[in-house]
């Protein structure tokens, strides 16, 4: 029999107030005697494991010796079950047998109590008590009491990153203060990916933590599915699940529009609202940008979509579009090509020869090919037009050439290109000239007064040329008088008129006068005779001669000069049948032109003419001209630029010869 301060410890049966007694004094100054350090409560999860912490104290003799601990299922030791026996396990009560025992050493002091899968009915109080060889026991009061929860523990799975192909380790633990019944860790995998697990358990202080580790290589298939970490007890589990992000490149990049988009291109109208919409699949979003040219429009980095928004599509904003994706894991590109159509605009006119201001200037004889150009969607039917007619058209391309093999001064005036489609119309109209060469008129001749003879000289070219006449003393051109000659002259467009005039005189001989009509593109000229034979009674000839070659203008009037002058006292019939043989290039007329030529010949020619006349008589003879007769290279019309010849003879006889 021992006491503690009038406490009697070896019995069995103490009263509560033994009890509260015995836990100030194990609690207080007896720290060297009985005490215990246990929880008032405790609350385990139904199907784990409870654990009571236990750590005892008694007195120092007492450190050697044997002793068995019991835990007992009440609040005192009188009739209460025993949940625990450390030295003979057939007296535990059936229902704890095999359940429970204790996490530590009684020798070390430890006497804590672990009850395996705990259920609803272990709810109650426990207590320990420690029992000696010698004969010194204990219980250690008061009890704890038990509380039994629903299982909710569950494991948890940290979450790694998973990047498509990559290789990645993921983890589950399970922590619990119970080291009774181990819980088993499963994971719950898509059907596709291998198992590859490796599991421990370690332990801080009272808590043991259970890993399991997977290592997978996810698959954008694996994007979005489940992955699960389950616990089990024998009667319970709990499992955490988590859903597969997957981080993968941009892919299945794609354009959309609110017009319709065909492998890559979208066509617009002019003026009309219209959007693109670029969008993509990728993890994580996206940076999404928007080209076009080399600059970039708009970026966004959300979503995985990117308007492109033209409020009035123009025809300015037709072209290549870039849609590019990208996250840390890659890139993505897409092109669109965005035609806009639209009316025929811009039209221009360009020439193998500079056109000015709509005006094109072209040489006589040269190859000349000049070029419509519009801009148009979709392409334009181009027409090209002269004088109400259409000379030729296409319908591809925007272009249209117009082709002047050897352009003639008859292609001159106003042509017009005309573009359209179905969404409109444009023209523009081309002032074509052509520069030639000066080429005499058909008006020129001579007229005779009593007083006067009147010369007009009149030639047409491209620019306008310049005309002079080559007199034997001067060179006169524009409005000019030298001794008896007076020029004048009249420019009207393309055509230049001079006129020369010679006052009649006595003692007058045999004049030649040239005239030239010249431009930068070439020269022609005539040139007239004009002779007489006696002094005051004299008969005076006038031969005007035209040609492109100067030589042969000279030479004809040289040899009708000097044959004339030769002349004795013949009559004018004579005379005019020498100066018909003399002028053998002639203009080429048409057959009634020519009959009707001869008929006033024949008929304006008297058939004798005296020789000699009254004095102070003057007689005056109506134009006589000699036949004309086509060229003897010639054959065919006269054209331009062969040599062309007129003569016109009028005679005035003046007293006798």
């Amino acid at each position: 029999m021992s006491t503690v301060q009038g406490v009697d410890i070896k019995s069995d049966v103490l009263t509560s107030h033994h009890y509260q007694t015995l836990f100030i004094l194990s609690s207080g100054t007896m720290s060297n005697e009985w005490g215990v350090e246990t929880p008032s409560d405790v609350t385990a999860q139904r199907g784990l494991c409870a654990r009571i912490p236990c750590h005892y104290r008694y007195p120092s003799y007492l450190h050697e010796e044997l002793r068995t601990g019991i835990w007992y299922n009440g609040q005192n030791s009188k009739s209460h079950p025993i949940v625990f026996h450390s030295s003979d396990h057939r007296k535990e009560k059936q229902k704890f047998r095999y359940r429970t025992h204790l996490s530590g050493d009684l020798k070390d002091d430890d006497c804590s109590l672990v009850i395996d899968n705990i259920r609803r009915k272990d709810e109650g109080w426990y207590f320990f008590r420690i029992e000696f060889v010698g004969g010194d026991r204990y219980s250690y009061l008061p009890a704890t009491q038990l509380r039994v929860s629903d299982f909710t523990d569950k494991p948890t799975i940290f979450t790694a990153e998973f990047v498509e192909g990559k290789s990645v380790n993921i983890t589950c633990i399970f922590n619990t203060t119970c080291d009774g019944t181990s819980p088993t860790l499963t994971w719950v995998t898509p059907i596709d990916v291998p198992p590859s697990v490796s599991s421990s358990v370690t332990r801080w202080h009272n808590t043991l933590t259970y890993t399991s580790v997977l290592t997978m290589t996810p698959a954008l298939k694996h994007h979005g599915q489940s992955l699960t970490c389950r616990v089990r007890y024998p009667s319970v589990s709990s499992e955490q699940t988590l859903t597969l992000t997957v981080q993968y490149a941009p892919q299945n990049l794609s354009i959309t529009s609110t017009n319709s988009v065909n492998n890559s291109w979208v066509n617009m109208k002019e003026g009309i609202p219209t959007s693109i919409l670029c969008s993509v699949q990728s993890v994580p979003v996206s940076n999404l940008t928007w080209r076009h040219l080399g600059v970039t429009l708009n970026t966004t980095s959300s979503s995985n979509e990117l308007w492109l928004v033209f409020p009035q599509v123009t025809p300015q904003q037709a072209g290549v579009y870039q849609c590019v994706a990208g996250n840390e894991h890659g890139t993505a590109e897409r092109v669109l090509t965005l035609s806009v159509e639209y009316a025929p605009q811009n039209l221009s006119i360009t020439s193998t020869n500079s056109v000015n201001n709509s005006w094109v200037n072209m040489k006589e004889g040269i190859p000349t090919s000049i070029l419509c150009s519009v801009q148009s969607f979709p392409v334009s039917n181009l027409t090209w037009r002269h004088l109400g007619v259409t000379l030729n058209t296409r319908s591809s391309s925007n272009e249209l050439w117009l082709e002047f093999p050897q352009v003639t001064p008859q292609q001159v005036g106003v042509y017009q290109c005309v573009a359209e489609n179905e969404h409109g119309t444009a023209e523009r109209v081309l002032t074509l000239s052509v520069e030639y060469k000066p080429e005499i008129s058909r008006d020129p001749g001579c007229t005779r007064t009593p007083d006067v003879i009147t010369c007009v000289c009149a030639a047409r070219s491209n620019p306008p040329g310049e005309l002079t006449w080559h007199l034997p003393l001067a060179n006169l051109s524009g409005n000019q008088t030298h001794g008896r000659f007076q020029t004048w002259q009249v420019a009207d467009g393309q055509l230049v008129t001079g006129t020369l005039t010679l006052g009649v005189g006595e003692g007058e001989g045999d004049v030649t006068a040239l005239c030239t009509v010249r431009n930068q593109h070439g020269e022609v000229m005539f040139a007239v005779s004009l002779w007489m034979k006696g002094g005051v009674s004299a008969v005076w000839i006038t031969v005007l001669l035209t040609s492109n070659v100067i030589l042969s203008m000279l030479l004809a009037g040289f040899f009708i000069s000097r044959y004339i002058q030769k002349r004795d006292a013949r009559t004018k019939e004579t005379a005019l049948e020498i100066l018909d043989s003399t002028v053998s290039s002639t203009a080429h007329l048409t057959a009634p032109q020519v009959q009707e030529t001869e008929r006033q010949r024949t008929s304006q020619i008297p058939r004798e003419v005296s020789p000699v006349m009254p004095v102070g008589e003057v007689e005056e003879c109506d134009p006589v001209y000699a036949s004309l007769r086509e060229l003897p290279s010639g054959g065919g019309p006269v054209r331009r630029g062969e040599t062309v010849v007129y003569a016109a003879l009028k005679f005035q006889s003046i007293g006798p010869a």
